[in-house]
């Protein structure tokens, strides 16, 4: 793959922005900008596109784009693909792009006021911001649509989960993304996922990261996007912890892990320097503790919250297709909605973000949903069809979404919007 992913923060993200602008998405039209107070934290733009053509009651799609707008790219430049339909982009802020450094770990450098969870908090005042000023009048219902990809996509899922209430009329209905993110602990070394590799693969996992990709970037973006570890074990930067515990105690910084491997274990006791036997009891008894540390368990968890109106919006998870080094060694079919794809081992990748987080809204909806029925046949056959997760084929040169997945997300929107 070409590498078209400068090393520098700001210089992927300004330059990322130049190219959507350039390729893949259209010039703007009827766009009206607001600028949404966030309290006491500043200010977020809204923009507005093509929201005045249409009736109060037509479905709005909510568009958060890949990543903070950089320069003078202020207005987030809209997906073709939405060009028809009314649409609210909101221009979070996330990543300092003054600042280029790579930390290793959160103590090296002061929280920045773009890190985590400056995004999510701007993305609900924006997303207040609409609900207040574009309601229909009366008793008119008003469906939104959220779309996102990347870190929006992030954003997007979590958005979607916790604001789509049955009862309300303007609320989320459904869910659109791109190579998104939803459970950022994955990128941990203690994370169950790299059980089977050792920590050195773990840490370096070439199989999984290809170089210059957006993926590899993410992965090594961790200490500027987050200030602490513990931000990746918030649900709404994670989505996918909304309905189980990540099975992992939260590490010092990104990369230690907090058990090191039996080798380096019995490298530090002979290089301890310790001769008296004593001395080398001690330093096995004092170690032990951390030696045999267990994680907590894999539990699920019930969401949507016993008695919420929340309801799992209907989704469409598209990602890239994985470079064919990924599974070399891998049979695999593409149809992601049978049950051998739920049986499949879920990889640290942008199609495995997507299956994970797929599969725990599809077990929702058949546990919870459908529990309470008198009759709960064809659960299976609806979490399916609500919940979707699809290859869209090879990523651009600039990262957009291609032709062939732009043509599945406008059939996907139309079918559930219109025109």
């Amino acid at each position: 793959m070409p590498r078209w992913l400068a090393t520098s923060a700001s210089r992927v993200v300004t330059r990322h922005h130049r190219c959507l602008q350039r390729r893949r998405f259209s010039s703007q039209h009827h766009v009206e900008t607001v600028a949404v107070r966030c309290a006491s934290s500043g200010s977020i733009d809204v923009n507005l596109h093509n929201v005045s053509q249409h009736k109060p009651s037509h479905p709005l799609v909510i568009y958060i784009p890949p990543f903070f707008q950089t320069g003078q790219a202020s207005q987030a430049p809209l997906p073709a693909f939405l060009n028809s339909y009314p649409s609210a982009a909101i221009n979070y802020r996330w990543l300092d792009p003054s600042w280029t450094g790579h930390p290793t770990s959160h103590e090296s450098q002061p929280s920045s006021p773009s890190q985590w969870p400056t995004p999510i908090h701007d993305v609900l005042f924006g997303y207040s911001w609409i609900l207040k000023h574009l309601a229909p009048a009366g008793d008119e219902r008003r469906d939104i649509y959220v779309y996102g990809s990347y870190l929006g996509a992030s954003l997007a899922a979590s958005l979607a989960l916790t604001e789509s209430h049955q009862d309300q009329r303007m609320a989320v209905r459904g869910l659109l993304t791109y190579n998104g993110i939803y459970n950022w602990t994955m990128f941990l070394p203690d994370h169950p996922i790299h059980q089977r590799k050792s920590l050195a693969d773990a840490l370096d996992d070439t199989s999984n990261y290809v170089e210059g990709s957006f993926f590899h970037y993410l992965r090594d973006a961790l200490p500027v996007l987050f200030s602490s570890p513990s931000g990746l074990f918030d649900p709404f930067a994670s989505p996918s912890l909304f309905f189980r515990d990540p099975g992992l105690w939260t590490p010092d910084d990104f990369t230690t892990s907090l058990a090191s491997s039996p080798m380096t274990r019995a490298i530090d006791v002979l290089s301890s320097g310790s001769s008296a036997s004593g001395d080398n009891a001690g330093s096995a008894s004092g170690t032990s503790t951390e030696w045999d540390l267990k994680p907590p368990p894999k539990s699920y968890l019930t969401f949507p919250p016993r008695g919420s109106m929340l309801k799992i919006p209907e989704a469409l998870l598209l990602y890239e297709s994985p470079p064919a080094v990924q599974y070399a060694k891998v049979t695999r079919k593409r149809k992601t909605t049978s049950k051998a794809a739920k049986k499949r081992k879920i990889l640290n990748n942008f199609e495995g973000q997507a299956m994970e987080l797929g599969s725990f809204m599809r077990r929702s909806v058949e546990k919870y949903e459908f529990r309470d029925r008198e009759d709960s046949g064809g659960a299976d056959v609806e979490a399916e069809r609500r919940v979707q997760m699809r290859d869209a084929g090879a990523v651009e040169g600039d990262g957009t979404l291609g032709g062939a997945g732009q043509d599945i997300a406008y059939a996907w929107l139309q079918e559930r919007i219109g025109r």
